[in-house]
């Protein structure tokens, strides 16, 4: 019998090999490699897989090298404990779990298999890859140092079930995609290509097909207390990406060496606690919805808790709340002024301003109190937004300046017929001229208005005299700052 001793004090029951006193799952890389050289590989493979084919699915202590387990389906999880493999391929692989604890794994990829929970705890993994992979459970990787985490085109497959509904929390109990206690992590990819994985596949076989990826699925996506690779060669690299992901994500104690970047999805009530990225923070195509309890209770913190060194972009977004967009741009704003770049500032500002006025409007109020709102909206937009766009934009005073005293004052004294000079008759040239004379506030008396044209060259002076403040406002604003 082996000499492996399993942790219940049972023994392996295989018979060890030639010269060894452990069986072809048990025996070291080392001594296997001296009694057989590179024929031990070939050994272990053909062993494991035939004792999977038996029915067992529990395997502690062995030792891999290259195994591709394809077209396999079993009514009970497939397990490895406190074992050592180099590669590890499940291809189609229809099984209630797979779980690694303990273990040191070089490349572990699950392709096109239906799982009901997947598991990673206290073990050294490498590469992570699920590529087109079903869950109906839960996906978990915990305390673990992991180097690399790729999963694409995975979705949450089951019906899900209420969890903790105590003191009005709701959440669900399955259907979770966690990452938590991680250490000497270089990168987390959701949907993002990865040619090293294409590599990997073809030399076991597999050709994956050029179809569009899918959306990852899931009730919740959990990184939580996830250290990052400190190496000074990993700072300006995208460390954590999210593309194409449609739930519920949650950041929590995260210190991101580097750049984050979530595009593409469509996040149900995010949330960011104790979140520190040390690059970038992109939101691009991205779809926020919130509820009323997110609304007033999550997103008033994200400002405390999500603390960016570098920029925030937040680029084609969508959202469901007047506020949060208000929020995000908030963001964006301050980021962008701390490092001094006061365009893509302004840029934010108007947004965020545009998100607070909309706002507004969307409250519930009814009645007197709700016209009042919509007077005060529609004066914010004709003064404030319409003129200068909230003081971020020099050009468009002067342009409406222009084409008010210019085009639409003369034209509308002309049709009137509401200007009297010295001399009889009136050309378009002359209505000019007294447009500009009355938009400057000079009068000369040279030309006077008549009949109606007293009220329409009173209200070009008053434009005329706010417009000019405007423009002089919003170029001191914008040049001397």
């Amino acid at each position: 019998m082996c000499e492996y001793t399993y942790e219940n004090g049972r023994r392996c029951r295989l018979k060890p090999i030639e010269g060894s006193t452990y069986c072809p799952l048990h025996i070291p890389y080392d001594e296997g490699e001296k009694l057989l050289g590179d024929e031990i590989k070939r050994v272990k493979e053909e062993t494991f897989l035939k004792r999977l084919r038996v029915g067992q699915t529990y395997f502690e202590g062995v030792y891999l090298y290259d195994v591709k387990i394809s077209d396999f389906k079993a009514e009970k999880p497939i397990v490895f404990k406190n074992s050592h493999i180099r590669t590890i391929l499940f291809d189609g692989v229809n099984v209630p779990g797979v779980t690694f604890y303990n273990s040191t794994v070089g490349r572990l990829v699950v392709f096109e298999s239906e799982l009901g929970t997947f598991t990673v705890h206290g073990s050294h993994v490498f590469g992570l890859n699920l590529l087109r992979v079903g869950f109906s459970n839960s996906v978990y990787i915990r305390n673990s140092s992991v180097r690399y985490v790729m999963i694409n085109s995975t979705e949450y497959t089951g019906k899900g079930e209420e969890g903790e509904r105590e003191y009005g929390e709701r959440r669900t109990a399955t259907g979770r995609i966690e990452l938590s206690d991680l250490s000497e992590v270089r990168r987390i990819g959701i949907n993002v290509r990865y040619p090293l994985l294409r590599k990997i596949l073809e030399e076991h076989g597999i050709k994956p097909s050029e179809s569009r990826e899918r959306a990852v699925k899931a009730t919740a996506l959990v990184l939580r207390d996830i250290g990052f690779d400190q190496s000074a060669r990993f700072k300006r690299q995208v460390r954590l990406s999210v593309r194409r992901f449609h739930g519920n994500l949650v950041l929590e104690n995260l210190n991101v060496f580097g750049h984050a970047e979530i595009l593409g999805s469509w996040l149900r009530n995010p949330e960011f606690v104790h979140t520190r990225v040390m690059g970038n923070l992109i939101f691009r195509k991205v779809s926020f919805h919130g509820d009323f309890a997110w609304n007033s209770t999550v997103l008033p913190n994200i400002p405390v808790e999500l603390n960016v060194e570098g920029f925030v972009e937040v680029e084609d977004c969508k959202f469901n709340s007047h506020r949060a967009a208000g929020v995000l741009y908030r963001l964006a704003r301050i980021s962008w002024e701390r490092n001094g770049d006061f365009e893509r500032a302004d840029r934010y500002y108007y947004l965020e301003m545009v998100a607070k006025r909309n706002s507004r409007l969307s409250g519930r109020r009814k009645g007197i109190k709700r016209l009042f709102m919509r007077m005060e909206s529609a004066f914010e937009w004709l003064f404030a937004d319409l003129t200068c766009k909230y003081g971020t934009d020099w050009k468009r005073p002067i342009l409406i300046w222009l084409g008010a005293v210019n085009v639409f004052f003369p034209v509308l004294f002309s049709l009137t017929r509401s200007v009297e000079g010295i001399s009889g008759s009136m050309g378009f040239l002359d209505y000019e001229y007294f447009s500009v004379v009355t938009a400057t506030t000079l009068g000369y008396g040279d030309y006077h208005p008549i009949g109606v044209g007293r009220v329409i060259a009173s209200v070009e002076a008053l434009f005329g005299m706010f417009m000019w403040a405007v423009f002089l406002t919003v170029f001191a604003r914008k040049y001397m700052r």
